[in-house]
C-alpha cells in the first residue's frame, strides 16, 4: 500500500547531521509516511548510516543518484523520482523536523489544499532563534500563483504538495538552486500558508548550498535566467510583474558577474533597467569592473543590511 506523504531528504557527505534529519522525521506523530534518501555519491559513511537506521525502519529508503547531474537539483530529481506518496515534502539534509510538523500539514491537506506550507525557525551557527526564515506572510492565508511570483513571500518554508501537481516535470540539473523555476507548478490548485514554525533551518553552514551557489555561478546564472523569462511572459500590462521580473533579471547579471560571463551580464543588466529602472541594477552596472571577491564582500553587506534583492 502507497503512503500518503513522501519525504525525500537529498544529501551529499553530511552524514551526523544527515541522521539528525532522518530520525526527526521518525519521532513525527504522522506515521504513513516512506523516507527516500538520495545520496549525490557522498564519500563519507552517509550509506553505513542509513542502512543501520533502515534495519530498524523499513519505512527509509536508500537510493543513489546516478541518472542526473551531480549537484543539489539533479540529486533531488533523483528522489523524486523515487517517491510513490501521494504528497510529497522535500527536507534538506541538514535541517530537521519540529514536533508536530508533518500532522500539522497533512491535516489541513485533507481540508482540500493541494500545496500548504509553513514557516521555519533559524538556527546560525549553532543557536536557535525565535526568528522565522520565511518573510512576508504574518497570519494563515490562502496564496496564489501571482503571489509567488511577485515575491509577496520569500525565504525558507517547508511544505508537501500532491506529487501530480508536477506531472513529469523536474528541477533542471543544468541549474544550481533556482528551485522556483519548479515550484511555479504548485500553484495550479489551492495552496495554503500557516504561520508557525515547522522546522529548524540551519544558515552560515560552511557546507551550505547558499555557498555552493558561488562556486556554481554559471548555473545560478541559468536559474535565475530562466525565472526572468517566465515573469516576463507574465507582464502584459502589471507593473508590479515589472519590477518582479526586472529583480530577477539583475540577480542573473550578478551572478553571470561571478561567472566571469561578462557579455551575459551586460546584457541581464540593459534588460532590467529596461524592463522596469532599478536602483539595485544601476549600481552593479556602476560596480561592474571590479573583481568578483569585491563583488561578493560587497553583497554580503547588502545582506547584513537586510537589503531583500
Amino acid at each position: 500500500m502507497k503512503p500518503f506523504l513522501s519525504v525525500l531528504i537529498s544529501t551529499y557527505n553530511r552524514s551526523t547531521l544527515l541522521q539528525k534529519a532522518i530520525l526527526s522525521v521518525l519521532k513525527q506523530d504522522f506515521k504513513d509516511l516512506e523516507i527516500i534518501i538520495s545520496d549525490d555519491n557522498s564519500s563519507d559513511d552517509t550509506k553505513n548510516v542509513v542502512n543501520k537506521l533502515m534495519a530498524e525502519d523499513e519505512r527509509i529508503k536508500f537510493v543513489t543518484n546516478t541518472k542526473y547531474k551531480k549537484g543539489p537539483n539533479g540529486n533531488k530529481n533523483n528522489a523524486l523520482d523515487n517517491a510513490s506518496g501521494e504528497f510529497v515534502m522535500f527536507l534538506d539534509d541538514d535541517d530537521e523536523l519540529l514536533d508536530g510538523a508533518t500532522l500539522s500539514l497533512v491535516d489541513k491537506a485533507k481540508l482540500g489544499y493541494s500545496h500548504i506550507f509553513g514557516n521555519c525557525l533559524i538556527e546560525e551557527n549553532g543557536k536557535l532563534k525565535q526568528e522565522f526564515s520565511g518573510k512576508g506572510l504574518d497570519k494563515e492565508q490562502e496564496v496564489s500563483k501571482k503571489d509567488f511570483l511577485l515575491g509577496k513571500f520569500y525565504g525558507e518554508f517547508l511544505s508537501i504538495f500532491k506529487r501530480s501537481l508536477l506531472d513529469d516535470k523536474r528541477f533542471n540539473d543544468e541549474f544550481y538552486g533556482n528551485e522556483a523555476v519548479l515550484w511555479v507548478n504548485l500553484y495550479k490548485e489551492k495552496s495554503l500558508y500557516i504561520h508557525k514554525a515547522l522546522r529548524i533551518y540551519r544558515i552560515n553552514r560552511n557546507d551550505s548550498v547558499t555557498k555552493g551557489a558561488y562556486n556554481n555561478a554559471n548555473r545560478v546564472y541559468l536559474g535565475y535566467l530562466e525565472l526572468a523569462k517566465i515573469l516576463e511572459k507574465e507582464l502584459q500590462s502589471d507593473k508590479d510583474y515589472k519590477k518582479t521580473c526586472a529583480i530577477y533579471y539583475k540577480m542573473a547579471a550578478y551572478y553571470a558577474k561571478l561567472a566571469k560571463m561578462y557579455k551575459e551580464m551586460f546584457y541581464c543588466i540593459f534588460k532590467s533597467i529596461k524592463i522596469s529602472p532599478n536602483l539595485p541594477a544601476f549600481l552593479l552596472l556602476l560596480v561592474s569592473f571590479l573583481p568578483n571577491t569585491i563583488i561578493a564582500f560587497l553583497s554580503k553587506i547588502r545582506v547584513r543590511m537586510k537589503c531583500k534583492n
